[in-house]
Order: structure tokens, then C-alpha cells, then sequence
């Protein structure tokens, strides 16, 4: 009896696994989409006006979780990535491409890859789709650091958030791209006035003692 129940056993788990090999999961459908809009990627630039401050477009860097999935804050605390949504390129292309069209397609601008010139370094901080009271937003932060080889110039942080003119992901891919144009935009506005600015005079050395000017 036992030796019936156990081949009975052996039978229903050889069924169990032919069920489980013959059945096909479905396969993810993946839908891919851009946050940069034909107009940006067709404008023309300029050359850089003569005298120009010279710069250097340095590390554009992301955080971890953000890379191909796109991504949508719930709340101040929790952010997940959708399943099957992803970005046709990384943030940080986008960004950096968005960032080279604030600062220097007007000829603001000087733009150097090498040689003694300050750098801007960006850090991508959210790049989003967020919900808000009555429907969607796309948001944007990204923080920077101006610096030369010695000191850092400027550090700050911008954040842009706009909001999704429809329902559907379509809309929301264009929200998060417009607020990736305002954030660059925003940032390039607090970089060149301080590269325009003119450098601050070194302090004076004290005059040696004894000499005309110490006696005074």
C-alpha cells in the first residue's frame, strides 16, 4: 500500500511539473519614451561673443535609482519604479544635452573641454513624474557645484516642476522634460553672472615696518 501511495505520489508531481513546463508566462511589453522635445533637440546655437567667460561642462552624474525606469513619487518619502516604462536614454543624457543649450547655445558662453577654466559639475536628484491634487507633474532637481582648480565659486540646488497637459504617459514624459529645460535654465541663470563677475582684488600686504607707508 504504501509503495501504490508513493508511485501515485511521484505521478501527480511529474504532472504538477509538465503543467508548470508547458504554460508560457507572458512576456513584458516595455514602452519606451524621451524627455527631450523635437524643438530642443533642433535648436541652433550661437557662437560665443567675443570675450566670453570660458567654462567647462564637467561630471553630469545621476542618483542610482534613477537610470532607465522611469520613476513616480507617491509621497515625500517613497518613490518606486514602473514595471514596464522606461527612458530611450539615460537621465543624465538628457540633462547634459539640456544643460549645453542653457549655457552656451546663447554665446554666453565659451565652451572648453581642457585648459585652465572653471567646471561645473551637476548632480541629477529627481527626475519624476509626481502626483498632485487634480492630476500629474513631471519634477526636476539637480544640484551643482562651480569650482576652478582651488576653490568652489558657486554650489546650489534648482528644482522645476511642471505640470502634465493630458492623462497619459505621453504627457507626463513632456512634463518631466519641460521641467528638465527650466531646472537647466534656472541653473545657467545662477552660473553666468558669476562667471561674468570680476575676480575680487587680492588683499594688500601689510607694508614692511619702518617703511613710509607703515608710519602713516
Amino acid at each position: 500500500m504504501t509503495a501504490r501511495l508513493a508511485a501515485v505520489a511521484a505521478l501527480a508531481v511529474a504532472a504538477l511539473a509538465g503543467c508548470a513546463l508547458g504554460s508560457k508566462a507572458t512576456p513584458l511589453e516595455f514602452h519606451y519614451f524621451s524627455a527631450e522635445s523635437p524643438a530642443a533637440a533642433a535648436a541652433q546655437s550661437r557662437a560665443p561673443a567675443a570675450g566670453a567667460p570660458r567654462l567647462r561642462l564637467g561630471q553630469v552624474t545621476a542618483a542610482d535609482y534613477l537610470r532607465y525606469r522611469i520613476v513616480h513619487r507617491e509621497s515625500a518619502w517613497s518613490v518606486d519604479p514602473y514595471e514596464t516604462l522606461r527612458w530611450a536614454e539615460a537621465p543624465r543624457d538628457y540633462v547634459r544635452r539640456a544643460l549645453i543649450r542653457a549655457l552656451f547655445d546663447s554665446g554666453a558662453l565659451a565652451q572648453v573641454v581642457g585648459g585652465a577654466a572653471p567646471a561645473l559639475d551637476v548632480e541629477i536628484t529627481a527626475f519624476e513624474e509626481v502626483a498632485r491634487p487634480g492630476g500629474h507633474a513631471g519634477r526636476v532637481q539637480l544640484t551643482y557645484r562651480l569650482h576652478d582648480d582651488q576653490v568652489v565659486i558657486a554650489r546650489g540646488t534648482v528644482t522645476a516642476e511642471r505640470p502634465a497637459r493630458g492623462s497619459g504617459m505621453d504627457a507626463v514624459a513632456a512634463a518631466i522634460g519641460a521641467a528638465m529645460d527650466e531646472a537647466s535654465g534656472e541653473l545657467a541663470g545662477r552660473v553666468v553672472p558669476r562667471l561674468r563677475a570680476p575676480p575680487e582684488p587680492a588683499p594688500a600686504e601689510p607694508a614692511p615696518a619702518g617703511s613710509p607707508a607703515a608710519a602713516r
